[in-house]
């Protein structure tokens, strides 16, 4: 893989392991995972993916948005990073990466790392692509392979163009893709995964059977698999549609620890990254407490 840093942070919370599902659900790749205690876990992620971390899980566990059960801190750069780190704290070592560095812009036809243009939906696989043909971190870059790998890269599902050419130091590499790269669209009608009120529905293929303000159980139609045609005929039609639903959840759990009750509650809630909190409220019981959870669910079918 071409030249990047990373990131090593803590997670704290309880059963963090399902807080790193959702961090793989949202595309981000971790590594180096460890569980030195039974709340916390460490990982690793690249630097470009900080920001994705920090909006899925903030630093405090009350934030404007809402409630989350998870914190998270950074403990420090890995990988190169940590490098970087020691070298700028020796003079010495840090004059010699310098002047390496400069050398290295001056060095004709140096590859130093990738650029993705419009989608990254294939980075591993033009990686691959790139190396098949010699295009390697630090290495010089050999023109006219430019088609073969374009080649190769377009025999991927879903891929209707791509471009490979060198600026600077990068290689920068364009795909565009279609409207559904992988596989086939979901068959059949919409149906709804909560139970509560209707708040907004987007449909751009099908027909919508509830409206803003409907209440809706889960398992009732949201959207038809069909529309009328103009001569009053129905037509059968892949659902293309994306519903909001306000949801309340709420449970009494035995439980001494308020911020505990908050965790259990809000994971038994299955609430996912997609979905909104926007209240929490706790009242104490006799042996716990009663705790009540106002979300904004969003719900969707080849959207």
């Amino acid at each position: 893989m071409f030249l990047q840093t990373r990131e090593r942070l803590e997670l704290q919370g309880i059963m963090p392991e399902r807080a790193l599902l959702r961090l793989k659900r949202a595309g981000i790749d971790l590594y180096d995972v460890r569980k030195p205690q039974k709340n916390r876990i460490l990982f690793t992620v690249k630097k470009k993916d900080i920001e994705k971390v920090f909006a899925i899980y903030p630093k405090v566990c009350y934030n404007g948005d809402g409630y989350t059960p998870y914190t998270v801190r950074s403990v420090g750069r890995a990988g190169i990073g940590k490098y970087v780190d020691f070298a700028l704290k020796r003079i010495g070592f840090s004059l010699g990466v310098l002047l390496f560095c400069m050398a290295a812009l001056y060095a004709d036809g140096l590859v130093l790392g990738v650029e993705f243009s419009a989608s990254s939906v294939y980075e591993r696989e033009v990686y691959e692509a790139l190396e098949t043909y010699g295009v390697k971190p630090f290495s010089r870059y050999q023109s006219g392979n430019e088609d073969l790998i374009c080649s190769k890269l377009l025999s991927l599902n879903g891929v209707e163009f791509c471009s490979v050419k060198k600026s600077g130091m990068r290689i920068v590499v364009e795909m565009r893709l279609g409207e559904t790269p992988y596989g086939s669209f979901e068959k059949g009608d919409m149906r709804a995964k909560h139970t509560g009120v209707v708040i907004a529905i987007t449909a751009l293929k099908g027909t919508p059977l509830k409206k803003a303000g409907d209440s809706v159980n889960a398992g009732e139609t949201l959207v038809g698999g069909f529309i009328e045609t103009d001569d009053n005929k129905t037509k059968t039609v892949d659902v293309i549609a994306r519903v909001g639903i306000a949801c309340v959840y709420e449970c009494v759990l035995e439980t001494t620890d308020e911020k505990e009750a908050f965790s259990l509650a809000y994971l038994q809630a299955g609430i996912t990254e997609s979905d909104t909190v926007n209240s929490v409220v706790s009242t104490p019981t006799g042996n716990g407490y009663c705790v009540k959870i106002e979300y904004t669910a969003i719900e969707s079918i080849n959207f």
